[in-house]
């Protein structure tokens, strides 16, 4: 299990992809993942490829929590 750490120093748990099953998921702007720069900061967990995962991402919202908790509530196929 993959954590990150909120602007408030606590450590939260990034469940492993729904899809490929790996422990690859990282939190990321939408920014990082498109390459140029947003007029809003908003945020998404995507499955890493560059750590072996498939992509996968959990759309993109306001808050660092709110995507994890899209993250972690999706069904595992």
């Amino acid at each position: 299990m993959t954590y990150w750490i909120d602007d408030d120093n606590k450590s939260y748990p990034l469940l492993r992809c729904p899809f490929c099953g790996t422990e690859s998921a990282e939190m990321i702007t939408q920014e990082e993942l498109w390459g140029y720069p947003m007029n809003a900061t908003r945020f998404t967990v995507c499955c890493s490829r560059e750590r072996g995962g498939c992509g996968a991402t959990c759309g993109f919202h306001e808050t660092k929590a709110h995507a994890a908790t899209r993250w972690n509530t999706r069904t595992v196929i």
